[in-house]
């Protein structure tokens, strides 16, 4: 690769911001710890020189302010008396690109003198990193040789900062990385001491015994442990026991066999209605053949990508805006547009199943395509005792256009709820990355006084326009079932589809007052078998 020399500041302690990759760099920005000025000046030298250049380096006497100014791709940090190889930022980069999930890299402080007191003392260290490991849980980080990604450093740095050790950020981050998150050490990443002659950097001590006793390691291993079997579980697409156990469906039938209300009428449905076609509902992908056949590709929403392979993401060829889901489960997107706020972050993957509306430069197509990974990894719905037809849907990432409303922030959320084929009431969801909002009204625009726990619009928001073409398409949308609730967007220059839902909030909506539960399952007649040929 050809290497360019990377933009070196200073920074003692106010940082200066990190300028976006150029050709020929890589998506690593190096924050070097400042020392003394003959080690410092090998360190740029080295960094200089290396085969696949960073974007920048930024030298601070405070590492963590420096590295809360980074805005994407991945981290690394040098001591300013260490020299590392000319592949060393290539070494980084590369092992981020091929595992998405790496959330953390460490090597070794390599000395090249020998003798028993040099073998006596990579001993001790070895010792050392052994013993670090046992605490943490998982392998430490060297304090002159790591990197982290970017992303996962602004998820917990506020508890770096807060934390106020007297040890290095090093042990801080992989103590606060948890188990759950992965650190890998690889031993041929190394760094050598500008000044073989320099003692070694200890661990601190009193670091150690504070993060000890804010939780042991016996409870580290177990929470490593129990999240180690819940991606087997996930992986294996196995849900939970009670999920699964005849006996629970025994009981759950028995107690949903006279529905009387709307959400119990949801349950009756979820444990009942096995038909392909809910399945199909399910499907993010597979719906859009559905809407098309029904009312017209006109109505779905532009499609960038379809994949099963998250790494898609990363080469899709993509407009700066955009919205990715997954295809298999529901309240799960990353909005990626110009108008969210400044100071929202891509979600870990301990937190995934979220709505996240970020910016443009917050959306790594890395972290993006690591945070599909972990999408795919989760079995939406839990198994045939509850939402069983999100177990059906093949997992894939779907990237689609991103929609606006009138005055170009997301548009409002209109839910049809269609009772055989015949809507019978509309919310309206407006500020979902705001002041959120929702109201309810009858298909004639009355607004009915039910909360759903967001407050009312004020002013309340007026008749739309198009209103008898959204009824329409969702009661021809509807007219297959004896109930989904089908979710439309009302843009300026036409109508949207957004999803069916044949379980909202999976079966225990909220509702204020409680007589709406019954008024709403009034209109529902559940059969006592379905069948194909259920309307």
């Amino acid at each position: 690769m050809t290497s360019r020399r990377p933009r070196t500041a200073r920074v003692d302690p106010p940082t200066a911001s990190v300028d976006r990759p150029r050709d020929g760099t890589a998506n690593v920005t190096v924050v070097v710890t400042a020392g003394g000025a003959d080690g410092l000046e090998r360190c740029l030298a080295a960094l200089a020189d290396q085969s696949t250049a960073p974007r920048a380096v930024v030298v601070a006497s405070d590492p963590p302010a420096a590295m809360d100014r980074v805005d994407g791709g991945v981290i690394a940090c040098l001591d300013a008396d260490s020299v590392p190889g000319r592949t060393w930022v290539e070494h980084i980069a590369t092992a981020f690109l091929r595992d998405p999930d790496l959330s953390a890299l460490t090597g070794i402080d390599r000395r090249r003198s020998t003798g028993l007191r040099a073998r006596s003392a990579r001993a001790l260290r070895r010792a050392e990193r052994f013993l670090l490991e046992l605490v943490l849980a998982r392998p430490p980080l060297t304090a002159s040789n790591w990197a982290v990604r970017a992303a996962d450093w602004h998820e917990i740095s506020a508890a770096v900062h807060a934390a106020q050790t007297a040890g290095s950020a090093a042990l801080d981050l992989a103590w606060y990385l948890g188990p759950r998150r992965r650190i890998r050490f690889d031993r041929s990443l190394h760094v050598e001491p500008a000044d073989r002659a320099a003692p070694t950097r200890r661990p601190d001590l009193q670091t150690v015994a504070t993060h000890w006793r804010a939780e042991s390691p016996v409870r580290r291993w177990r929470r490593r442990a129990l999240h180690a079997a819940h991606v087997r579980r996930q992986r294996a697409g196995r849900a939970r026991w009670r999920e699964r156990s005849r006996l629970v469906r025994v009981g759950r039938l028995l107690a949903t066999r006279k529905p009387r209300t709307f959400t119990e009428k949801v349950l009756y449905k979820m444990l009942r209605d096995h038909r392909p076609i809910i399945a199909t509902f399910a499907d993010k992908a597979a719906v859009r053949g559905y809407v098309a056949d029904r009312v017209g590709a006109r109505y779905l929403p532009r499609v960038y990508a379809i994949d099963d392979d998250p790494a898609a993401v990363a080469s899709c060829d993509l407009p700066e805006e955009f919205v990715m889901k997954p295809t298999h489960g529901s309240g799960a997107a990353i909005v990626v547009s110009h108008r969210a706020a400044a100071g929202t972050r891509l979600p870990t993957e301990d937190a995934s199943w979220v709505y996240r509306h970020v910016l443009p430069e917050h959306a790594d197509r890395g972290a993006l395509a690591r945070l599909g990974a972990r999408w795919l990894e989760q079995l939406y719905g839990q198994g045939p005792n509850k939402e069983w037809a999100y177990g059906r849907v093949p997992r894939r990432i779907i990237l689609e256009e991103l929609l606006v409303g009138r005055d170009g922030s997301i548009p409002d959320d209109y839910k049809l709820f269609v009772f055989h084929g015949v809507c019978r009431y509309i919310q309206v969801d407006d500020g979902r990355f705001g002041r959120r909002t929702q109201d309810f009204h009858l298909p004639d625009w009355r607004h009915i006084p039910l909360s759903g726990g967001p407050p009312w619009a004020d002013p309340p928001h007026p008749r739309p326009s198009r209103l008898d073409e959204m009824i329409r398409i969702a009661e021809a949308l509807g007219a297959d079932t004896d109930f989904v609730r089908v979710d439309l967007y009302d843009l300026p220059d036409r109508i949207v589809f957004g999803e069916l839902t044949s379980y909202p909030a999976g079966g225990y909506s909220p509702f204020s007052p409680e007589r709406f539960d019954a008024e709403f399952g009034a209109h529902w007649e559940v059969p006592s078998r379905y069948t194909p040929e259920v309307p």
